[in-house]
């Protein structure tokens, strides 16, 4: 598939490397020139462009600019957008306080871009675990989860993720996107609270 990155920070960059390397075409689009191109070094089927440019190259768009909405949301109309974002940490640099109020990441992303097919995404990986081998990232059992009211289009986000090692659990609507974002906020709370012990604590056990 021909994939946009809009925003080339660690979740821009984690993830366009990881779909170049599945076989995916990858734009890699940045306000920066010049870290769009160092994005791009290296990488055959990857090439930097604007911000702009990236999202009108991608059937699929990774819209990584937390909180920002699309200056024109015509350009999204009938793309999946997927929307990994998650919230700053509060005051006391922990995520307990505030708690999340108003409406999610996804849903301001929806709202704003009627037309396009918004799936929350990848917001609860560590991108450093991308540097793993698919093969050992599907035996690990990792795990993004699904929100979206477009159900072909969390099909092709839960295929996009598979290309890369990880299975797929689907929320429900976009309704559904604050709880994975306020996963992404217990993950990130235990990882600094409870460092040695936080895996154990997210773990889902098949007993099946």
């Amino acid at each position: 598939m021909r994939i946009g990155i809009v925003g080339v920070g660690p979740v821009g960059r984690a993830l366009g490397t990881a779909w170049v390397r599945a076989g995916h075409e990858v734009a890699f689009g940045s306000r920066d020139p010049a870290r769009a191109a160092e994005a791009a070094t290296g990488l055959a089927g990857a090439q930097a462009m604007t911000q702009e440019q990236a999202a009108v190259f991608g059937e699929v768009v990774l819209w990584t600019p937390r909180g920002v909405m699309p200056a024109d949301p015509d350009g999204l109309a009938g793309k999946i957008v997927l929307d990994p974002n998650n919230r700053e940490p509060g005051p006391s640099k922990n995520y307990a306080s505030p708690r999340p109020q108003g409406p999610s990441y996804a849903e301001q992303l929806q709202t704003a871009a009627p037309r396009a097919r918004v799936v929350k995404a990848f917001n609860t990986v560590v991108m450093r675990m991308l540097q793993e081998s698919p093969e050992r990232l599907k035996a690990s059992g990792a795990q993004v989860f699904l929100a979206g009211d477009d159900p072909a289009a969390k099909t092709v986000a839960a295929g996009l993720a598979a290309d890369i090692g990880l299975g797929a659990v689907d929320l429900g609507g976009v309704e559904a996107a604050w709880m994975a974002e306020v996963m992404a906020d217990t993950f990130r709370q235990a990882m600094q609270t409870s460092p040695a012990e936080w895996r154990q604590a997210v773990v889902f056990a098949d007993l099946s």
